[in-house]
């Protein structure tokens, strides 16, 4: 079922006695949810926001892709910086 706001699938709930909450079959199933899976909450915009943690192999393979993408580019503005200091106190040293 998909709503106008993105969500691809929604279940409803009860919070029991303890404050738990059983996550729709549905949902586990799509997620591969298992019993004593970690699961991170958080609060955003008065919203509860439940995810499934990503593994450290993710993680690990995310911050390859970040610094592969971002390196060329720290190094020419590390470049540019020491060429720019170097006008700049070139410039001072006129003064």
């Amino acid at each position: 079922m998909k709503y106008a706001s993105g969500v691809v699938m929604a279940g409803t709930a009860v919070i029991g006695e303890r404050g738990q909450v059983t996550i729709p079959k549905n949902i586990r199933d799509h997620l591969g949810l298992k019993p004593h899976d970690p699961l991170t909450i958080e609060m955003e915009n008065d919203k509860v926001v439940i995810e499934k943690p990503i593994s450290k192999k993710e993680t690990e393979r995310l911050i390859k892709e970040y610094y592969s993408e971002h390196y060329d580019f720290e190094k020419k503005v590390a470049k540019e910086w020491a060429h720019v200091s170097k006008e700049a106190d070139a410039m001072l040293d006129e003064y």
